[in-house]
């Protein structure tokens, strides 16, 4: 056992801050990978003689990948509990994720994955502990959480079956820039850098993710705009459904679950804005004609929803009940309906400043009955929840009998500290945006399907005068801007 602790320990402790340094502790980590793979069959039988020891014995903080190999060899078995308890297995899982040298893992990507999969199985851990780690782990080996990996759709999907959004939200929520395969890093730069960019070790290559399609990307946006509508965040299950409708694709390649997207997308739109949404103007010709047909039912809802049609919202939404319930959106349109006479509300402060509540009950129609609200009491509770949800800016004030809703203004005015605060933020995001788009500018350069794009686009300008770049989306050939992601879903 000695002799085995000696070869998971071997790696030497060193914390590249100069080029030197970096080199030779990149030098390190694959001299140790290399000893590490050569002696497989030597650890692997240590450890399944006695695998609690070596998990004991080593520091995942120091010796990460040593012990991330004895990690691998138990989680290979159908059941590793039958050689280490459980509670102590998971113990040091937890420990493992916790203190990993998220520097050292990126060397050895391919069993980190694996972990992650193992602990996304929910099979070891409940589900609310499973996503809590995978979100953990995510963020100590890419803290931007900018770049998309296979793990994202494992996570989505263990996070909205066992209806713990709320614990991935901080990856839901993070704006996805990059793609593994979008082009390999062109800055010569060591793994084991401190300062290197996600990008540049977040790929197939170093294993840290497997090969991510056009339906992984897809599936994950759509299952997150899933994920934020059980939450009730409107706007932000509206963009993510958006990213889906909007994808890139071929003529003809519509894919169903961008079909099932848009038809929530226009109900969310209502919810969110109070109105219908605005197709994005990079959106395909071809899917913007599907869309007039796969979604008119939806439409239609947005037109009487938008023209303060009550009755005809009311009765297009009861004689269609079947087709809601066959496409899964019977709880969103229920939730127009009682959206409806919120946003009339809403509406009113475009009028009035101040409102007595008589009058918003004769102004405003319930959507449910297709009639006003039967007194003043049930405006009153109506307008009391809306302001306590932070839906409506404003206030209940009593005027003698009367009972009035004050909206309150608008104001712009910041103190002088606030101010200062918001140009350092700003200043901030500027300058992460300009080493963001670099970053992806240089990756984009290396993707083969991109420059095959660029020299059709020049020979065309040469030949009639069009402008270079046009078009991107409708002439990839083979694969898109994620090289290696199937054009059809």
């Amino acid at each position: 056992m000695a002799h085995v602790h000696g070869i998971l320990t071997a790696l030497p402790v060193i914390k590249p801050s100069t080029n030197s340094a970096s080199k030779a502790y990149d030098t390190s980590i694959r001299q140790h990978i290399a000893v590490l793979a050569k002696r497989a069959a030597e650890i692997r039988t240590a450890v399944l003689s006695s695998p609690e020891p070596f998990l004991q014995a080593l520091d995942p903080a120091v010796h990460s990948i040593g012990y991330l190999v004895v990690l691998d060899i138990l989680f290979q078995l159908p059941d590793p509990t039958t050689l280490i308890p459980q509670e102590t297995l998971l113990d040091k899982v937890v420990d493992f994720v916790l203190h990993v040298d998220a520097i050292q893992i990126r060397y050895y990507g391919q069993p980190v994955r694996s972990l992650l999969e193992n602990i996304g199985s929910a099979r070891f851990f409940p589900p609310a502990t499973a996503v809590t780690l995978l979100v953990t782990a995510m963020l100590r080996i890419d803290p931007s959480a900018t770049v998309f990996t296979s793990t994202h759709l494992l996570l989505a999907k263990l996070a909205y079956s066992s209806n713990t959004v709320a614990a991935a939200l901080d990856i839901f929520d993070a704006d996805i820039l990059f793609y593994p395969n979008m082009g390999p890093s062109r800055d010569g730069r060591l793994l084991c850098e401190p300062s290197l960019a996600p990008a540049s070790y977040m790929s197939t290559q170093t294993g840290l993710t497997d090969d991510v399609k056009q339906s992984t990307v897809l599936e994950y946006d759509h299952i997150r705009g899933l994920a934020y509508m059980s939450m009730r965040l409107w706007s932000k299950a509206r963009e993510a459904f958006e990213k889906v409708m909007s994808h890139p694709c071929r003529e003809r390649s519509i894919s169903k679950i961008m079909v099932e997207s848009h038809k929530r997308w226009i109900l969310l739109g209502l919810l969110s804005q109070g109105k219908p949404p605005t197709v994005p103007s990079y959106t395909s010709a071809s899917a913007n004609a599907c869309y007039k047909t796969t979604g008119k039912w939806y439409v239609a809802i947005a037109e009487a929803f938008s023209n303060g049609d009550a009755q005809r919202l009311k009765s297009h939404i009861e004689e269609n009940t079947t087709l809601w319930e066959e496409d899964g959106t019977s709880s969103l349109v229920s939730e127009i309906l009682s959206a409806y006479q919120k946003w009339q509300i809403i509406g009113l402060r475009q009028l009035y400043q101040r409102v007595g509540i008589s009058q918003v009950r004769e102004t405003t129609l319930n959507a449910v009955t297709g009639e006003p609200l039967a007194n003043n009491q049930e405006v009153l509770a109506l307008v009391g929840d809306m302001i306590e949800s932070g839906m409506l800016d404003g206030q209940i004030e009593q005027d003698g009998q009367e009972n009035y809703l004050s909206f309150r203004e608008n104001s712009d005015i910041v103190s002088e500290a606030e101010f200062a605060a918001q140009i350092a933020h700003s200043h901030h995001t500027i300058d992460l945006l300009s080493k963001q788009y670099q970053s992806m500018n240089e990756r984009l350069s290396g993707s083969k399907e991109y420059v095959k794009h660029l020299l059709r686009d020049q020979k065309r300008a040469d030949k009639d005068n069009t402008d270079a770049g046009i078009g991107f989306d409708s002439q990839i050939e083979d694969e898109d801007l994620m090289a290696g992601i199937v054009p059809n879903a």
